[in-house]
């Protein structure tokens, strides 16, 4: 079983998703990375942030866990952590894109299903993964932590 630590990030009150290749057109999700050997979680949560986005992480808190087996075993150790600094510096090699999304645009991705038809102007709205995927839960509680200190 690999670890597979995922993040999401958040700054003020924007959180910052990203679509890779391999995902289907439109989805956004929270950043992920395999752990190395002898790295700890807090270790590979910086090591990704930087190597994905080229963010300096500020703060990380555990968030839960869930096992996944595509497409090998892993166990996902889910993450929220806070970076000071917002200027993306994407690696186009490990992802396609990433943006800082605020609460309202988030919580409409949250209202899309899954594979979107296209909008009358071509494009596909943004979806975010499936209720049963552990991103979708740190995308879910960030979401109640913003509501709950913004008074939402």
């Amino acid at each position: 079983m690999s670890p597979v630590v995922i993040t999401l990030l958040s700054s003020r009150n924007r959180c910052l998703l990203a679509h890779q290749e391999s995902f289907p057109a439109g989805m956004y999700s929270a950043l992920a990375g395999y752990c190395e050997i002898g790295e700890t979680l807090e270790e590979t949560v910086r090591r990704e942030v930087a190597e994905e986005v080229g963010l300096v992480v500020d703060t990380i808190r555990y968030s839960g866990s869930q096992h996944w087996p595509f497409p090998s075993s892993s166990l996902m150790l889910s993450c929220q952590a806070t970076v000071k600094d917002e200027e993306l510096n994407i690696n186009r090699t490990e992802i396609e894109d990433a943006r800082w999304f605020t609460l309202e645009e988030v919580i409409k991705a949250l209202q899309v299903n899954m594979m979107p038809s296209q909008l009358s102007d071509g494009t596909l709205p943004v979806w975010l993964p499936p209720k049963f995927a552990i991103a979708h839960q740190l995308i879910q509680e960030w979401v109640q932590e913003q509501k709950a200190v913004h008074g939402s």
